[in-house]
């Protein structure tokens, strides 16, 4: 999985006031997962090649929703 949840763990935590740079990083990766899919889809690629694909979209899935739940958390003093 190339996203990785530290390149915006610390702008991203409620309070760490950065949390417009994690969805920033969140939607290049979106954008980055969908030229990979196209590359994927266009080639032929091996099960193994479109199982690690696949396992890296649901982790995507999973990281973009906590990105997106920490960024609509509201912040005390905000």
């Amino acid at each position: 999985m190339r996203f990785r949840t530290a390149r915006t763990d610390r702008a991203s935590r409620p309070g760490g006031g950065d949390e417009v740079a994690a969805l920033i990083a969140l939607s290049y990766e979106l954008l980055d997962a969908h030229a990979d899919t196209q590359r994927i889809a266009g080639a032929v690629a091996t099960d193994v090649e479109w199982e690690s694909h696949l396992a890296y979209l649901r982790d995507l899935q999973r990281v973009g929703r906590e990105a997106l739940a920490r960024a609509a958390q509201p912040v005390a003093g905000r």
